[in-house]
């Protein structure tokens, strides 16, 4: 299998997951869910920390990077002419 199709396979499965992530969060924040929690995660650069937030917002959240992060590794990777 060419390396170009399991690229596209690996990002069209990552696209999906996102797309679900965001979907069920969506219906999550429609559907009024609350929960108190606490999360944070700490880089070299900083921290970045949610707290008590309504978990479809955090469902959307996980979604929208896992997409971001897929656009900016196809781009980086895109061959260059």
């Amino acid at each position: 299998m060419d390396r170009a199709w399991i690229t596209l396979a690996v990002a069209a499965g990552s696209f999906a997951v996102s797309l679900l992530s965001i979907y069920l969060g969506y219906l999550l924040f429609v559907a009024g869910a609350t929960g108190a929690f606490k999360f944070s995660a700490k880089t070299g650069a900083g921290e970045v920390g949610l707290e008590s937030i309504a978990p479809g917002s955090l469902l959307m959240f996980f979604g929208s990077v896992v997409a971001i992060y897929t656009i900016r590794r196809l781009v980086g990777n895109a061959p260059r002419p």
